[in-house]
């Protein structure tokens, strides 16, 4: 069964549904380009922003 997610992108319908290659393709792009934060750092950040 497949399945798909919906994530945010930049392009003209950004809720529009992708298919697990499509993620995997546009995560790939942004791991070459250095776009992508270590997940610890984001929820270091979100826990000091909200005093968790």
């Amino acid at each position: 069964m497949a399945s798909t997610i919906q994530v945010r992108v930049e392009e003209e319908n950004p809720y529009a549904p992708m298919t697990e290659e499509g993620i995997l393709a546009k995560l790939k792009k942004s791991r070459e380009q250095e776009k992508y934060r270590d997940a610890e750092d984001v929820l270091s950040d979100i826990r000091s922003k909200y005093g968790l």
